[in-house]
């Protein structure tokens, strides 16, 4: 088991705020996002909520933009709720078989090309 460490307890050495060298590098770091997706391309799958209030016979498009480990990260034109089961079918190499899976996390896209074609990112583990 991890041992969880308060960060009073480390010491990384005196900090001179003052310094303009550090000044420039915070103001060159000052919001920075960063917003992990594999290198593979997205591809077209797509998706069906099939529990909650939302549950609809309908299928609807998103692109898998990352796959880590079992998890899959979707980009869809609207928020998916959280917690709901969702059906994923047309997974690269994944057969004729549509994967279950329960939506966990969920957000606005923050890249540029996010906002302004109003994408939302959802992360789906598998049931």
């Amino acid at each position: 088991m991890a041992r969880d460490k308060n960060r009073s307890d480390v010491h990384v050495g005196d900090v001179d705020w003052s310094k303009p060298q550090l000044n420039e590098l915070l103001q060159k770091i000052d919001g920075l996002s960063l917003d992990h997706r594999s290198e593979t391309p997205p591809s077209e799958v797509k998706i069906r909520i099939v529990s909650g209030w939302d549950t609809s016979p309908i299928d609807k498009p998103a692109m898998l933009v990352a796959k880590i480990d079992d998890v899959m990260v979707l980009a869809t034109r609207f928020p998916l709720p959280h917690g709901v089961e969702v059906q994923v079918s047309g997974l690269p190499g994944g057969g004729p078989a549509p994967r279950w899976a329960v939506v966990t996390e969920e957000r606005e896209g923050v890249r540029a090309e996010d906002k302004a074609q109003l994408i939302y990112l959802n992360w789906l583990r598998p049931r």
